[in-house]
Protein backbone atom coordinates (compact mmCIF):
# COMPACT_ATOMS: atom_id res chain seq x y z
CA UNK A 1 0.00 0.00 0.00
CA UNK A 2 1.16 3.21 -0.65
CA UNK A 3 1.09 6.47 1.84
CA UNK A 4 2.21 9.76 1.82
CA UNK A 5 4.12 11.39 4.93
CA UNK A 6 2.76 14.51 5.64
CA UNK A 7 5.18 17.65 6.72
CA UNK A 8 4.29 18.01 10.26
CA UNK A 9 5.33 14.04 11.01
CA UNK A 10 8.06 14.64 9.29
CA UNK A 11 8.97 18.04 11.61
CA UNK A 12 8.34 15.61 14.80
CA UNK A 13 10.74 13.11 13.98
CA UNK A 14 13.53 15.63 14.04
CA UNK A 15 11.79 17.22 17.29
CA UNK A 16 12.77 14.82 20.41
CA UNK A 17 11.10 17.14 22.90
CA UNK A 18 7.44 17.21 21.27
CA UNK A 19 4.88 14.69 22.82
CA UNK A 20 4.36 13.62 19.06
CA UNK A 21 7.96 12.86 18.46
CA UNK A 22 7.69 8.99 19.27
CA UNK A 23 4.07 8.12 17.37
CA UNK A 24 5.48 9.78 14.33
CA UNK A 25 9.21 7.77 14.81
CA UNK A 26 7.39 4.29 15.59
CA UNK A 27 4.35 4.89 12.96
CA UNK A 28 7.18 5.54 10.32
CA UNK A 29 8.92 2.42 10.85
CA UNK A 30 5.93 0.33 11.14
CA UNK A 31 4.82 1.09 7.59
CA UNK A 32 8.30 0.62 6.63
CA UNK A 33 8.76 -2.51 8.60
CA UNK A 34 5.32 -3.63 7.11
CA UNK A 35 6.60 -3.66 3.47
CA UNK A 36 4.53 -0.19 2.56
CA UNK A 37 5.77 2.35 0.29
CA UNK A 38 6.52 5.71 1.90
CA UNK A 39 6.30 9.05 -0.09
CA UNK A 40 7.52 12.62 0.22
CA UNK A 41 6.11 15.16 -1.99
CA UNK A 42 8.38 17.97 -3.07
CA UNK A 43 5.93 20.54 -1.40
CA UNK A 44 6.56 18.79 1.75
CA UNK A 45 10.37 19.35 1.79
CA UNK A 46 9.64 23.19 1.16
CA UNK A 47 7.37 23.12 3.63
CA UNK A 48 9.78 21.38 6.58
CA UNK A 49 12.50 24.01 5.58
CA UNK A 50 10.17 26.35 6.13
CA UNK A 51 9.34 25.52 9.57
CA UNK A 52 12.82 23.57 10.53
CA UNK A 53 14.66 27.31 9.87
CA UNK A 54 12.12 29.42 11.18
CA UNK A 55 12.66 30.78 14.96
CA UNK A 56 11.19 28.71 17.79
CA UNK A 57 9.18 32.00 18.92
CA UNK A 58 7.33 30.90 15.77
CA UNK A 59 6.19 27.72 15.78
CA UNK A 60 9.59 26.50 14.21
CA UNK A 61 12.46 24.60 15.27
CA UNK A 62 14.77 27.12 15.12
CA UNK A 63 17.87 24.79 13.19
CA UNK A 64 20.48 26.59 11.07
CA UNK A 65 20.34 25.70 7.66
CA UNK A 66 23.31 23.14 7.89
CA UNK A 67 21.09 21.06 10.35
CA UNK A 68 18.02 21.26 8.17
CA UNK A 69 20.20 20.30 4.97
CA UNK A 70 21.46 17.17 7.12
CA UNK A 71 17.99 16.50 8.21
CA UNK A 72 16.54 17.32 4.32
CA UNK A 73 19.65 14.35 3.35
CA UNK A 74 18.22 12.25 5.59
CA UNK A 75 14.11 12.58 4.69
CA UNK A 76 15.52 11.86 1.05
CA UNK A 77 17.26 8.59 2.27
CA UNK A 78 14.29 7.24 4.46
CA UNK A 79 11.84 8.16 2.03
CA UNK A 80 13.68 6.92 -1.49
CA UNK A 81 10.15 7.84 -3.53
CA UNK A 82 10.27 11.84 -3.53
CA UNK A 83 7.27 12.50 -5.64
CA UNK A 84 7.90 15.22 -8.25
CA UNK A 85 5.10 17.70 -9.73
CA UNK A 86 3.69 16.61 -12.46
CA UNK A 87 1.27 18.56 -14.88
CA UNK A 88 -0.96 17.01 -13.81
CA UNK A 89 -1.15 18.47 -9.96
CA UNK A 90 -2.69 21.42 -11.08
CA UNK A 91 -5.44 20.35 -12.48
CA UNK A 92 -6.28 18.22 -9.32
CA UNK A 93 -5.69 21.33 -7.59
CA UNK A 94 -8.37 23.22 -9.17
CA UNK A 95 -10.87 21.14 -9.22
CA UNK A 96 -10.15 20.21 -5.34
CA UNK A 97 -10.23 23.90 -4.25
CA UNK A 98 -13.22 25.05 -6.74
CA UNK A 99 -15.16 21.75 -5.88
CA UNK A 100 -14.21 21.74 -2.09
CA UNK A 101 -14.77 25.85 -1.69
CA UNK A 102 -11.44 25.07 -0.06
CA UNK A 103 -9.64 28.35 1.50
CA UNK A 104 -6.68 29.63 3.36
CA UNK A 105 -3.59 27.57 4.38
CA UNK A 106 -6.07 24.31 3.43
CA UNK A 107 -4.91 25.56 -0.04
CA UNK A 108 -1.72 23.56 0.45
CA UNK A 109 -3.21 20.81 2.09
CA UNK A 110 -5.71 20.76 -0.84
CA UNK A 111 -2.22 20.72 -3.17
CA UNK A 112 -0.51 17.85 -1.30
CA UNK A 113 -3.82 15.94 -2.01
CA UNK A 114 -3.71 16.88 -5.86
CA UNK A 115 -0.05 15.30 -5.35
CA UNK A 116 -1.69 12.09 -3.94
CA UNK A 117 -3.70 11.92 -6.80
CA UNK A 118 -1.31 12.64 -9.44
CA UNK A 119 0.68 10.07 -8.20
CA UNK A 120 -2.12 7.30 -7.23
CA UNK A 121 -1.66 7.54 -3.72
CA UNK A 122 -4.87 7.33 -1.39
CA UNK A 123 -3.55 7.36 1.90
CA UNK A 124 -2.07 10.34 4.19
CA UNK A 125 0.43 10.13 7.48
CA UNK A 126 -0.79 12.85 9.28
CA UNK A 127 -1.33 14.46 12.79
CA UNK A 128 -3.72 16.82 11.11
CA UNK A 129 -6.47 14.49 9.59
CA UNK A 130 -9.31 17.19 9.71
CA UNK A 131 -6.89 19.35 7.59
CA UNK A 132 -8.02 17.01 4.99
CA UNK A 133 -11.84 15.94 5.74
CA UNK A 134 -14.01 15.94 2.45
CA UNK A 135 -10.88 15.79 0.18
CA UNK A 136 -11.27 12.21 -0.54
CA UNK A 137 -8.42 10.72 0.90
CA UNK A 138 -7.80 8.17 3.34
CA UNK A 139 -6.08 9.79 6.61
CA UNK A 140 -3.81 7.70 9.12
CA UNK A 141 -2.68 9.12 12.59
CA UNK A 142 0.35 7.78 13.42
CA UNK A 143 -0.41 7.28 17.22
CA UNK A 144 -3.73 5.17 15.60
CA UNK A 145 -0.40 3.64 13.23
CA UNK A 146 1.89 2.61 16.01
CA UNK A 147 -0.78 0.77 18.20
CA UNK A 148 -1.78 -1.77 15.89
Amino acid sequence: MSTLVDTNVLLRQFEPAHHHHHAAVTATLRLIERGEELYVAAQSIAEFWSAATRPSAQNGLGLDIVAVASAVAEIERTFALLLADEATVYGHWKRLILGERVTGRRVFDARLVAVMLAHGIARLLTFNGADFAGLGIVVLDPQAVRSI
